[in-house]
């Protein structure tokens, strides 16, 4: 019995140990915990001190882009993004677009009231008078959501936006109230539908809560908005205006060559007519970026 008290004795030893090493490693394990709240907390706090020093900027910018002609349409043909949420039959009405301005409410919060997500945003996105698109300012909320798995997504509640009178027949909503919700849709309503689906202005009713029935990539297309066509606008512009003196540089020396071989005439009717040719299924980086200088 003697020979078995010291096996016994370190069996306890070890024993406590392990108990103590598990102890300790539970309460490293809440404090790392804690200390990740903490974190989170100072990030929190870092975005809307950023985002507070930064909406006023942002503020004074958007008065001075509104004496620029056709500044946010450059920028749109600029982002190659921004063409795969864009039907062929948007780009027309683009043009008109005069205001694209991202805004967070967190920013008008007391620090002791906040309800917002720092994340959270809206789009205010304004199309200015024209023959072929009412003048409209339309503003579409996003608030980001907690999943069950644990990640985040964005959500928005569907805001109304007047379509071009020339797009009624894609307009889902329209398809809808003109066959009985949808119920008594035809093959050309189902086609009429799906195209809709596919247009721009049907982001607006986008809510992210109808996965396979509601515009797709709504969510991308928020956060494209918002993290890099609003904020690198002017870098955009500047690549815009970049490539219409590239350009402009290129069609010189093809003149010049034209008129050594006296085919200028032909050169420059033949290129006029591309020019001209507004029909096609892109959407186009503007030709003429720098009369948006004056």
């Amino acid at each position: 019995m003697a020979t078995g008290t010291p096996v016994m004795s370190q069996n306890k030893v070890e024993a406590s140990d392990l108990e103590n090493e598990s102890e300790i490693l539970s309460e490293s394990l809440n404090q790392l915990s804690a200390w990740e709240s903490q974190m989170d907390k100072v990030e929190k706090d870092a975005d809307i001190y950023r985002l507070k020093l930064t909406q006023p900027m942002y503020a004074k910018r958007r008065t001075m882009l509104k004496t620029i002609p056709r500044f946010w349409y450059i920028i749109i043909a600029e982002n190659d993004e921004f063409a795969e949420y864009a039907s062929p039959d948007d780009l027309k009405y683009l043009e008109y677009i005069d205001d694209i301005y991202v805004h967070h409410p967190v920013v008008e919060e007391d620090e002791g009231q906040r309800i917002c997500n720092p994340r959270d945003f809206d789009i205010t996105i304004s199309f200015k008078k024209s023959p072929i698109i009412e003048e409209q300012s339309v503003t579409k909320s996003f608030k980001v959501v907690l999943r069950d798995n644990g990640e985040e997504h964005l959500e928005s509640l569907p805001v109304e936006i007047k379509w071009p009178h020339e797009l009624s027949k894609i307009n889902p909503q329209l398809v809808k109230e003109r066959t009985n919700g949808g119920k008594n849709m035809t093959s050309e309503d189902k086609k009429w539908y799906r195209a809709g689906m596919k247009s721009f202005f049907s982001w607006f009713a986008w809510t992210g809560k109808k996965p396979g029935k509601e515009f797709r990539n709504g969510e991308d297309l928020a956060n494209l908005i918002s993290e890099d066509i609003f904020i690198n606008a002017l870098k955009y512009y500047i690549v815009a205006l970049t490539n219409e003196s590239e350009d402009e540089d290129s069609n010189e020396e093809d003149s010049s060559e034209g008129e050594e071989l006296d085919l200028s005439d032909v050169d420059v009717g033949q290129k006029k007519r591309s020019l001209d040719n507004t029909n096609g299924t892109e959407l186009k980086k503007p030709k003429k970026a720098t009369q948006a200088k004056g």
